[in-house]
């Protein structure tokens, strides 16, 4: 319920059924997330050009940590993976390598999050893969 404010963007799963009585259509919600929740759901890990100068990924990681919560389950924490992507360009050629942190450099995916991350990114070249 803490989701569900006006003017907010929401995500859902559910299940879209004929509706008998109104001859419409009946949604059955099975979850709800907002945007920077979705992202955590679905995205599989942010990719950050890096040509030639690295992202002061410490602070970005102090700044949006990922976010912990208790479940029945334990402790569930949400939040996205890094990869660094490193492209060299030569007179005879070039060369690239994709460097995916450790699992502890992960950082929740907020709007603010993201425009920092693109700041210090090469060329602002840095997205959310959804694979």
């Amino acid at each position: 319920k803490d989701l569900l404010k006006d003017d907010q963007l929401i995500i859902v799963m559910g299940k879209l059924m004929p509706d008998r009585f109104t001859g419409g259509m009946q949604l059955t919600v099975n979850q709800i997330w907002d945007l920077d929740q979705a992202r955590c759901r679905f995205g599989k890990f942010l990719r950050v050009a890096v040509n030639g100068r690295a992202p002061d990924v410490a602070r970005l990681l102090r700044e949006f940590p990922a976010r912990s919560e208790q479940t029945e389950h334990g402790e569930l924490v949400r939040g996205l993976g890094i990869r660094l992507l490193v492209t060299r360009m030569g007179e005879s050629g070039g060369a690239s390598a994709e460097l995916q942190l450790g699992e502890s450099m992960r950082f929740f995916p907020t709007d603010a999050a993201l425009a920092h991350w693109r700041a210090q990114a090469d060329q602002g070249q840095a997205v959310i893969v959804y694979e």
